[in-house]
């Protein structure tokens, strides 16, 4: 008996599982769909033109100093003037006794110092030099060209391409051309020469029946 309950209960889960997963795939299939885009849509669509910008240079004031190599001592000489000497002897003497006792006297030394100072070797130091740039925009420069271009609908009607001349011998109408031109005109209306307004007349339909601007026969 427990078993036949058991097997009941696993068969009514399985049910009910099976009942919930049919419903949410309801739910899901009954979800209203993402709106359509029904309208063709326009965008802006732009060329992307380029300038170079102003710069130039702009450097802090550098901080400099003298530096100078250690000097070595100034070179002296000293210049003396001649001296002035003169001998003195006493007036009383004993010749007989002694010999004269004289003696030299000069007058004091005049002497000058004469120095030369070494060349100082010096020069200027510097710091590293610091420097930025400073930009700004150009005064002239191309503006960006826009086109507003819009998606086509379906079913578009596409223009047809207007015919070609029949026998392609659409050409300048120069004298030359103009020349050909009267000829055929006049073939046109049985070998006779044709006047000028017969031959604009056969210029214009011609154009007509083309669709495409007044044009001249080639000349060979």
């Amino acid at each position: 008996m427990k078993t036949t309950y058991v097997l009941f209960g696993v068969f009514a889960l399985l049910l009910a599982s099976s009942v919930l997963a049919m419903e949410v795939d309801m739910e899901m299939d009954q979800a209203p769909a993402a709106p359509k885009k029904c309208h063709p849509q326009c965008r802006w669509q732009c060329d992307d033109p380029s300038c170079p910008a102003q710069c130039h240079p702009v450097c802090e004031r550098p901080k400099c100093q003298v530096h100078c190599e250690e000097t070595p001592c100034a070179a002296c000489k000293i210049h003396c003037d001649k001296p002035q000497c003169n001998v003195r002897c006493p007036k009383d003497l004993c010749e007989a006794e002694i010999c004269p006792q004289c003696e030299t006297v000069c007058a004091p030394a005049k002497c000058r110092t004469a120095c030369t100072a070494p060349n100082a070797v010096c020069t200027p130091m510097c710091e590293q030099t610091k420097c930025d740039w400073k930009c700004k925009k150009p005064t002239l420069c191309p503006r960006p060209k826009c086109e507003l271009v819009c998606e086509k609908p379906a079913c578009a009607y596409v223009k047809p391409a207007k015919p070609a001349p029949a026998n392609n011998t659409c050409c300048q109408c120069s004298a030359a051309n103009v020349k050909a031109s009267m000829i055929q005109a006049g073939e046109a209306v049985n070998g006779e020469a044709a006047s000028f307004l017969e031959v604009m007349h056969t210029l214009k339909h011609a154009s007509q029946v083309s669709g495409s601007p007044s044009c001249c026969a080639c000349a060979q």
